[in-house]
């Protein structure tokens, strides 16, 4: 699969006119140019890999640039200066979003105080930076800027249309409210930045409306307690709690900035979720030698040996494609770059036998092996579970007393490995889990070192699922 400028805009964290400079100056491998328009340049990614493991040699650009100005004013000295005298009358400071504003202190002498542009107009208020040092001052200016702004514009809104600015603004991107909580610590994720910003706009901000909320001091616990129940009538009792953490999110900003005093919060109890059945998993001997026999339905052969050998999530498998699969010294692995969750994005060992059965039925250079809508592929899943009951000797009603789902195959192969004596760091590692920092230092795929101890643990891993998975169990041998 060919990447594009867009793919590697991403890839490398890079603008486009960089790429295209790499591009202009033969700095970066590519196939060839398509037709004629936007994003028009298409890269392979395994030339991509090797000219990063060659090393780079980016230094001379600068230089290269430089000796070409000089061929230039060599060549054409008067043009050049025509042009720079000519590009003077256009020459503009590059905004600085401040201004600097000297004010006498008994002190110093005098202060710099800071006074800030914010979408193109002057805040009204002003900051003392506590210095007459101009660079002090200036670097004083940028670092506090998002807290200062979001300090102001909270604390300044005390009539109700102002209320309702904050909670619209507050979740939005860049929102400076999100910017001087991240610097408390408190970060929050793209993905659960969009999700919050949607309900507080589609069902916090009405049900206030509703409630004929005019300032944040008609806002008390027992208000949203009724927002809870409210709730309760469309959202199950687990999606209520996160949402509401939405809530208290910007309540505890706003004791921070001083806007209010009393937490309404801090008092409410979540909603108790009902206890949920565990996933239930089969025995061993149930699967083992189960995938050396031949399917009648080769996706969901596929679909169950992919769960039961990896231990992936089920949109990760949903997600896979063939050009996901890399090689870490010598070893096959997924490279599962999106996840539900940071820790999930990780690199998942994949036995040869895997490997192969997807290759002899998907080919080397297929796309997404599962190319499904996330509805229909849960119903896919769903088939290709009671194709493995159907091979166990499970009915519906066994499946239903032990609750044994598709999902279950992830939970089969971390009893496995556990059973197995491998331990948490697999567990942590190539499942997806959160991953202390002696785990992480260990296991760092960035390193050479670290690479080799991945391709080292997956090993271990294809050891135990030959020992255990696909040797033939005694009632097959029978």
């Amino acid at each position: 699969m060919l990447l594009s400028e867009n793919d590697l805009v991403k890839l490398l964290g890079i603008e486009r006119h960089a790429i295209q400079a790499l591009v202009s100056l033969g700095k970066i491998p590519y196939k060839g140019i398509m037709a004629a328009g936007s994003d028009s340049i298409r890269f392979c990614r395994d030339d991509i890999n090797m000219w990063l493991k060659a090393g780079l040699n980016l230094e001379m650009d600068d230089a290269y640039l430089e000796k070409y100005r000089e061929s230039l004013l060599a060549e054409f000295p008067e043009a050049m200066n025509a042009i720079s005298e000519f590009g003077k009358k256009f020459y503009r400071r590059s905004p600085k979003r401040y201004y600097l504003i000297k004010e006498p202190s008994k002190k110093i002498d005098f202060v710099y105080y800071v006074k800030y542009l914010d979408k193109g107009k002057l805040v009204p208020s002003r900051w003392s930076s506590g210095t007459n040092d101009e660079e002090a001052a200036a670097a004083w200016a940028v670092e506090n800027r998002e807290r200062l702004l979001a300090e102001y514009y909270t604390k300044k809104a005390k009539r109700p249309a102002d209320l309702y600015k904050i909670l619209e603004k507050y979740y939005e991107a860049d929102s400076p409210f999100l910017i001087a909580d991240a610097k408390r610590g408190r970060v929050l994720g793209e993905k659960k930045r969009k999700i919050d910003d949607m309900f507080i706009k589609k069902r916090f901000i009405p049900f206030l409306k509703k409630s004929n909320v005019k300032i944040v001091e008609d806002i008390d616990t027992a208000l949203l307690a009724r927002f809870q129940n409210y709730l309760l009538l469309t959202v199950k009792p687990q999606s209520v709690n996160a949402y509401l953490a939405s809530v208290k999110m910007i309540f505890r900003h706003f004791i921070t900035t001083g806007y209010v005093k009393y937490n309404p919060c801090a008092g409410l109890p979540p909603i108790k979720v009902k206890d949920i059945k565990a996933t239930g998993c089969y025995e061993l001997d149930k699967v083992k030698g189960i995938f050396n026999e031949q399917w009648k339905n080769r996706r969901h052969y596929l679909l169950i040996l992919l769960i039961y050998t990896t231990g992936m999530r089920n949109s990760e498998i949903n997600r896979i494609q063939t050009s996901d699969i890399i090689e870490i010294c010598g070893e096959k692995f997924i490279d599962i770059s999106k996840s539900k969750t940071p820790n999930g994005e990780r690199v998942v060992p994949l036995h040869p036998f895997v490997y192969n059965a997807i290759v002899d039925n998907y080919g080397k250079e297929a796309d997404y092996i599962f190319p499904q809508k996330s509805d229909s592929f849960e119903r896919l899943c769903a088939r290709a579970n009671l194709s493995l009951a159907e091979r166990t000797g499970y009915t519906l009603e066994m499946l239903k007393k032990e609750n044994i789902v598709f999902y279950s195959g992830r939970h089969f192969w971390k009893t496995l490995m556990s059973r197995e004596g491998l331990g948490d760091d697999i567990e942590e590692v190539f499942m997806g889990h959160k991953v202390s920092g002696d785990i992480a230092k260990r296991y760092n795929r960035k390193d050479k070192w670290g690479s080799e101890k991945l391709a080292e643990k997956a090993r271990e891993v294809f050891a135990v699922l030959d020992r255990c998975l696909f040797a033939q169990s005694s009632e097959n041998s029978q």
